[in-house]
């Protein structure tokens, strides 16, 4: 899908993605077919909040739907959260990703503290 790379595994990647449970990935179509945007959300109880929240995994619109679309995918992820009994969506956002970015902060998200570590690869998972 949009913005994933060509790793070996990406069919296997994708499977556990889309049969999870804990998370929502919606596709955007345009009218031929062709994928235009995607949008993932992952659900998670948590204890602080002491309920649902959710967090935007992804949400690209690249080439020519870009900005408009990716404004739409985020309400429908706002959306499909509520419905979930989420009343919090967090955004996790990599650094170089100033369309996700802009978009969430005309929306009206504000920045907070996350500390990230990459954790290395476990063989055989």
């Amino acid at each position: 899908m949009l913005g994933m790379d060509d790793a070996p595994d990406r069919e296997r990647q994708l499977r556990r993605q889309l049969d999870d449970l804990g998370s929502d990935v919606y596709v955007a179509e345009a009218e031929g077919g062709e994928i235009v945007g995607v949008v993932a959300i992952a659900y998670l109880r948590s204890l602080r909040q002491g309920r649902w929240s959710a967090v935007l995994d992804a949400a690209r619109s690249p080439g020519e739907a870009g900005a408009p679309l990716l404004d739409q995918l985020i309400a429908f992820a706002e959306e499909r959260a509520r419905k979930r009994g989420c009343r919090r969506l967090s955004a996790w956002i990599e650094p170089d990703d100033g369309a996700l970015r802009a978009a969430l902060t005309s929306r009206g998200y504000h920045a907070g503290e996350v500390m990230t570590a990459e954790l290395g690869l476990v063989e055989g998972l």
